[in-house]
Parts: structure tokens; C-alpha cells; sequence
């Protein structure tokens, strides 16, 4: 890990969580309109599959559905709905043996 990550680290730890969403939405938003559009869909899917479920920890199965009912007309607002294909996409899907919410 570099000098310059390990500070960035330290400071962001020190931040409110207003200044934290502040900090974070000027971040994306100035690095994706620098990366080609192939670039920002993998970074965009990597950022979602790496992150999420440490994201979520701690919350249990209502609050999970809350969120997820409060987000997706926010995430449907962006996305060409008529050419999603909702099928295809959970066509392979295998739920979890234990999902992580459980427990909680």
C-alpha cells in the first residue's frame, strides 16, 4: 500500500458520513468523466461486486428489503427498462445456502 493511500485511509476514517458521501459522490462523478464508457461499466460492476455485501453487513433481511424498495425506483429511473432482461439476468442465479443475513 502506498504513502498516499495509507493518508487518504487515516483522513477518511476521521470523516463525518455527510462528509464522506460529499467527498465520495465529487470522486465517481470526476473519475467517471475521465474513463471511457467500457472502462466505467466494468469499474461501475466492479465497484457493486466487491462492495456490496460488506455494505450490507450487519443489516438483516427487512432491512435489506426496505432498502432495496427504496433503491430500485431510484436505479430504475436510469436504466432503459424496456431492454433489460430481467429473466436473463437470474437465469443462472443460484441463491445463497446461507444467505448473510441470516443470523442477525
Amino acid at each position: 500500500m502506498s504513502l498516499k493511500t495509507s493518508l487518504v485511509r487515516q483522513f477518511i476514517r476521521r470523516l463525518s458520513p455527510q462528509d464522506v458521501l460529499d467527498l465520495a459522490g465529487e470522486a465517481v462523478r470526476e473519475w467517471m468523466a475521465r474513463m471511457p464508457v467500457e472502462e466505467r461499466t466494468a469499474f461501475l460492476s466492479r465497484l457493486v461486486e466487491e462492495n456490496l455485501g460488506a455494505a450490507l453487513q450487519g443489516l438483516g433481511r427487512e432491512e435489506r428489503a426496505a432498502l432495496m424498495n427504496g433503491v430500485l425506483p431510484v436505479i430504475a429511473r436510469h436504466f432503459p427498462l424496456e431492454e433489460v432482461d430481467i429473466l436473463g439476468a437470474f437465469a443462472d442465479f443460484e441463491p445463497p445456502q446461507t444467505p448473510d443475513w441470516d443470523g442477525l
